[in-house]
Formats: C-alpha cells, structure tokens, sequence
C-alpha cells in the first residue's frame, strides 16, 4: 500500500502493474481465473445454485446452538459440539469424520490475587453480569485463567511496563527500574500475550498481571456494554500465553505430532511456555492497582484511558497471585468433511474454521463456524444438483485453536508429507462477523481471485460489492501512507491483501508446509474478546443482528472453494506476489536506514552508553536481493501471460494441466528453508512470519528483519543467503510453469 516503485525494477514494472485478464469472463465481462471458456457456463450455474442456499435466518440457528454454554477445547461440550458438526457435515453430503489428538492442557483448579499493600483487599477474578443478559452470569464459564500459565505463587511490588513489549521493557531499563523478583503488570494490545509474559520472565519477573485497558478497548473507543459493543469495567480476556512465534501446537511435541506413540517433552522442560504465573483482569480491578503505584509518571505513550496519571512503580502498591493448574493430556477433536474430486482427487482444497471457545465464543469462532455450515450447507446443495468440482476440497473444524492452534498443527505435522504433495490451497475462517467491513490477508498470489469474487458478492447493507468497500478502504489507508522513499517515483493505487501473520489455524500451512493460504472476516467495534460477554446477546445487539453478514461471509468462503475447486487452472497469479514482495523490501530497507539514523541521533547527542552492549545497526549489500527481486518478477510475468494464454486457448491436454498445476502449486513450497528461521526453527517460510517480538503480527523477510533489529551481522549473514536461493528456486518453478502452458 505505499506509493513507490520497489527498487526501480525497470522494465518489470510496466508487467507488474498490468492486471491479469485471464481467458474466461462470464457475460458481464468479469474475469474468470482458471477457467476454460467451454466449461464456465456450467460452473456459473452451479455457482448459481451455492450462492442461493446460505442465509441469514439459517446462520442465526446456527449460531444459538453453538453458544448454548462454554466449550473449552477438551471439555464435554466441545466434544458434543464436534458430533453434531460431523452430522452435519454428513447430513449435507460429505464424507464426515473425527480425528482425535491428545495434547496438554490446562485448566484452572484455584486462582486468586491479593492486594497486600497498601491496604489488604481481594481483587476480583469473575466476570460481571448484566441482568439483560442471562449468559454473563453464567457458573459453566472458568474464572479468569491463561491457556498454558504456570502454576505458582507470587508476591511483590508492582511496576507497570506497559504493552510488555521489548521495547516497552528496553525502556524500564534505561529509566533504570527494574522489575527483577516484582509482578508486572501489563495491558493487553500491541503483541501478543504471551510474549508479555516472556519478556517478563526473562527480566526475571515473578509473575504477570494483563488487563483490559479502556483505551484499547473500552470506553474510549465506544460505548461499553451492555449499551454498546466495547468492554465494560469488569469484563476480563482469557487467552493462551503460549510463546507463539517461537513455535505452536501441542508444546509437548514440537514439531510432530500428538499421535499416541509420539515421544512427549516432560513439563518441567518446556520451553515453549512460561515458567512464572500470569492471570488476566478487568480494568475496573487494575485501577485499584494503578492508583496504587508510586514511581515516576509513565512516558506519554504509555498512558491509558483511566482518568488519573499513570505511574511505573514501585510502591507502595503490593500483591499477591496464586495459580493453580491442573495440567493433562486431554483428547482434541478435529471435524472433517470431504467432497471428493472429479479429476484430480490428490490435490485438495481445504477450508478450516476453529470450533473451541475461551467461553462462549459467540464472535471468536463460532462466527465462523455459523458460516462455515452455510458454506457446508450450500457446498452439499451445489454437489445434489450435479456439481462436480476437479479437485478435493476438504472442510475441518479444528479444535485447540484457542491454546495454541492445536488442532490444525497437529494435523498438518501429521499429514506434512502427504500434504506437501496434495495440498493446493489453504482458506481460513475464524472470526467472521463483528461488523460489515471485510479484511482479507493472505498470499499475494491469491490476490486476483478473492478480488474477483468480492466484486461479485453485493453488501446486504450498502449497496455495490463488498469488493467495492473493501478496495476503497485500502485505498484510504494508502493515501495517508507517506512514501517510503522522497525521490522514488509515485506509483498507482493497487489493492493488495494484508501479509499473514499468526494467531489462526493458517499458521502450520503458510509458514510450516509452505501452502497458498488465505484469512478474512468482517469487522466493526468489537470489545468483549475472549469475555463471557462474547454471546449470543452481544451479536444480536451489536454486532451482526439481523446476520446479514454471516451469511455473506459462507458466501464469500464458498466461492473460494468452488473457484479453487473448480477451475482447470489453479486461479493464482504471482505478479502481485513480486509486486508485494518488492514493496516489502522497500520497508526493509527503511527500517535498515531508521536504525542508522537513529543510532547516529544517540551518537551526537552524547548519550551514555555501555560499550559491551552497543552493537552497531547494519548496512547491507541490498543488491543481490535487488537482482533476485527483479528474476521472480520477470519471471512472474511470463508466467501469468504464458497460463492467461493457455486458459484463451481454452484446452489443454490432462498432461499439461498436470504439469502446469503442480509448478504453479509448487511456487509457494520453493519458499521454504528446510533448516527454517534462525532460533526458530519451526517456521519454514523465510518471507512471511508472525514476527519474533509480536507473535501476532507478520514480518516480511523475518530473518532479515530480525536482524536489521537486532542489528545482527551474523544473522544477516545466515538468513540471506537462504532468501536469496529460495526467491530464485520460485523463479524457476514460474518459469517450468510457463513452459508447461506454452
């Protein structure tokens, strides 16, 4: 979404910014990825048939029934909950089952937390119920809890670090305070939670505190329940504290998977999961905390939304936390439902959605689960009035989402051979509905198809497609991006599709198996994450109350299959893939330069500094990535021109398209390192990553842009080459593609 030309790739460029026009259009003119023209009439009639069956009032059933009551991963009600998603899947035509892991997991036996000074006072850990909501009162919820937090007790001074950041922990040092043998505590936002907790404990933290802030997401943001969507003074959020950029899945068994006679860490020897306790609370009990805290005022970006100065500590603000698990390997239950294809039943098209909930789950998952079965449900219509896509495509209702992706890693690490070979594609569901706004993210290569199908899926609401607003959107957030570069020249506007991260079940198959995958939902004010307040009320009152877009959302996720499915071409197109990646590059190279600057800023203002510990910001030979940058995007262009020309020709003998599916397939396998990332090794995929230090969001080119960081020349040194080989190692598989449709 900037405004530069990358790295000036001459001639290339003019390539890039042609949009791909493949042969088959339907009679409105739009262009139909993948498609021959003799066999597009026949997949719009079917697609006719889908797009008629998801509907609003169904997805409303739907989602009543899977919010009856909390259904923690492991729990009887998530097991009944995984049975009557396989019923379903088989009562609407699927070929429906149950694979079963057995992972670690936890659950609360006590936990408790003290106010000791500077007046003795026990701080809540239960949620506060509305009387218009029957479901906030609920005793089948947990008290508040951290998937994968250690048990222990703690007792301290408490000093406030903010996000938990590096950063933020960077800074408590050089205000030279330290948290060593303290409670720290920390709002939620920013990266994810348990890497708060990891800092911590790497500080040497005795336990961790994380709360709501109504800055983040409270009262400064909109009006609070039960009036409005945002969290109120005693809503908490759960969630995992698993270190989730070092690695997910069941921590006993890293990288493999969970299958009965697999080999299990002992507990004692994770390293995967924290080692000091932690809970989470309400901002109506931090606030007796923080109008506790003595210390110096908190730097001006630290300051949260309760009306009072903030404080870093210490004193005279005490307390005491007490946590006790009660850790087992507990079964998972992961749902499959299976259309098998036509012509080329080895190669599979999957749609996952998580089914687990922290408590009810009404928005995170089962959002995406009440459109997941209106995808189901239409899928089956299509297939009864004699649609027959080429290839599998695959439903899964993972389980174990919530504590660390468990479900879909395991499977993947399960199936990894077999999914190298097979798998064409992978499409994510978890959250779909708390607003009307669409938010895609994914690889660049499927950006022309979901554009494609967005900009045939009208707004229930609105008017026009939902394309049409998501595309505007992008485009806003462009026009407030400044130039990376003053001097480079001013390119146009081209919508591109967010890269992945982690926090969802596309985790295992982007960055581990090297798979095209994809995540969207649609957004709006949402505050009650991972609350007992995620209910069936909150979605009715605020975020989706007539369901108007849950039942867009099956529409828009069953397209995906049917395209991916159906189409004699797998419909991916890597000129936006160059395109990204260059840009990508481009922010690199800024942040390479911003280290520089600001080491040099440091250096003239005179500011003391530990000559051990100062390491001197990187300046790196950009041009071999440069040139690699500019051979993919060469490459990238023939390629779509030489498959564009083969789908005009509109017939190809089974052979080529068998040549040409699997090079194009193959591209996104040629981005993975076998020895996988510097110091986390799990992660395969040296061009996207959830990023070392946020857990949540991506970095592009993580190794390189760990160390430009860290400013790490022996990292650097590591991690280039392997970006290097694997950019021009897809370069050759666009190249053997084009060759193959020629």
């Amino acid at each position: 979404m900037t405004r530069t030309v990358p790295f000036r790739l001459l001639p290339v460029v003019a390539a890039l910014l042609v949009p791909s026009l493949s042969a088959a259009t339907d009679p409105l003119g739009r262009p139909r990825l993948g498609f021959f023209p003799a066999s597009q009439p026949v997949q719009e009639r079917f697609e006719g048939v889908f797009m008629g069956v998801p509907s609003p009032e169904r997805a409303e059933g739907w989602l009543h029934t899977l919010t009856e009551e909390p259904h923690v991963a492991g729990t009887p009600a998530d097991k009944n909950l995984a049975e009557m998603v396989r019923d379903k899947l088989k009562e609407f035509g699927f070929e429906a089952s149950i694979t079963s892991y057995s992972v670690l997991l936890n659950y609360p036996k006590s936990v408790s937390l003290k106010m000791l000074e500077p007046a003795v006072q026990e701080l809540s850990l239960v949620e506060t119920g509305n009387l218009r909501d029957k479901d906030s009162y609920s005793s089948d919820a947990f008290p508040a809890f951290h998937g994968y937090g250690a048990s222990g007790t703690a007792a301290g001074q408490v000093i406030y670090a903010n996000y938990g950041s590096d950063e933020d922990f960077k800074k408590l040092d050089a205000m030279e305070i330290s948290v060593k043998g303290r409670i720290v505590l920390v709002r939620y936002g920013g990266i994810f939670r348990g890497l708060k907790v990891r800092e911590a404990q790497e500080h040497g933290a005795a336990g961790v505190i994380i709360y709501s802030d109504p800055a983040d997401d409270g009262y400064m943001k909109g009006d609070i329940y039960p009036d409005g969507p945002m969290r109120p003074p005693g809503s908490l959020q759960r969630g995992s504290v698993q270190f989730l950029s070092y690695g997910p899945g069941d921590p006993q068994t890293p990288g493999y998977a969970s299958t009965p006679s697999a080999k299990r860490v002992a507990q004692d020897k994770l390293p995967g999961i924290p080692k000091i306790p932690s809970l989470p609370i309400s901002y109506g009990e931090a606030e007796k905390i923080l109008r506790a805290l003595a210390g110096p005022r908190v730097p001006d970006p630290w300051q949260g939304g309760l009306p009072f100065a903030y404080h870093v500590g210490p004193g005279p603000a005490k307390l005491e936390m007490k946590v006790d698990m009660d850790y087992a390997v507990r079964p998972i239950w992961d749902v499959f439902g299976k259309i098998k294809g036509s012509a080329e039943p080895d190669r599979w098209v999957i749609l996952g959605n998580h089914r687990d909930a922290w408590t009810y789950g009404a928005v995170d998952p089962n959002s995406g689960t009440a459109s997941f079965l209106e995808t189901a449900r239409g899928l089956g219509a299509a297939v009864k009035a004699g649609w027959k896509p080429r290839r599998t495509i695959i439903l899964a209702s993972w389980d174990g989402e919530e504590y660390g992706l468990l479900g879909s890693t395991e499977w993947g690490e399960d199936l990894s051979d077999e999914l190298s070979k097979k798998a064409v594609t992978y499409v994510n569901l978890d959250s779909s509905v708390t607003g009307p706004d669409l938010d895609m993210s994914g690889m660049p290569s499927l950006r022309n198809l979901v554009i494609e199908i967005a900009d045939a899926i009208p707004d229930p609401k609105r008017g026009k497609s939902i394309g049409y607003f998501w595309r505007n959107s992008q485009r806003e957030a462009w026009n407030k991006e400044e130039p990376i570069f003053l001097d480079a020249p001013v390119k146009a506007f081209e919508p591109t599709l967010d890269p992945l991260g982690s926090g969802s079940d596309y985790t295992v198959f982007s960055d581990h198996l090297g798979i095209a995958s994809m995540n969207f939902g649609f957004n709006g004010s949402y505050g009650v994450y991972h609350s007992t307040l995620d209910n069936f009320f909150w979605m009715k009152s605020f975020g989706d109350p007539e369901f108007l877009y849950h039942a867009v959302a099956a529409k828009l996720y069953g397209m995906l299959a049917m395209r991916l499915g159906g189409a004699e071409v797998v419909p991916l197109r890597y000129v936006p893939y160059a395109t990204a990646l260059t840009e990508r590059a481009d922010e690199l190279r800024r942040s390479a330069i911003m280290e520089q600057r600001k080491a040099a800023h440091e250096t003239d203002a005179d500011e003391p500094e530990d000559p051990t510990k100062k390491k001197t910001p990187l300046s790196p030979d950009w041009g071999p990535l440069q040139r690699a940058l500019q051979r993919f995007a060469t490459a990238a262009a023939e390629a779509d021109a030489a498959v564009a020309a083969l789908e005009s020709k509109g017939s190809a003998d089974a052979s080529t398209l068998a040549r040409v599916n699997d090079a194009w397939v193959g591209v996104e396998r040629r981005f993975l390192s076998s020895e996988g990332l510097s110091g986390r090794p799990w992660f395969k995929h040296v061009l996207d990553a959830p990023g070392r230090t946020t857990g949540y969001a991506a970095w592009t080119f993580p190794g390189l842009t760990q160390a430009v960081h860290e400013h790490d020349p022996a990292m650097w040194d590591k991690e280039y080459p392997k970006v290097l080989q694997c950019l021009d190692a897809a370069a050759r598989a666009l190249s053997d593609a084009a060759s193959a449709a020629r």
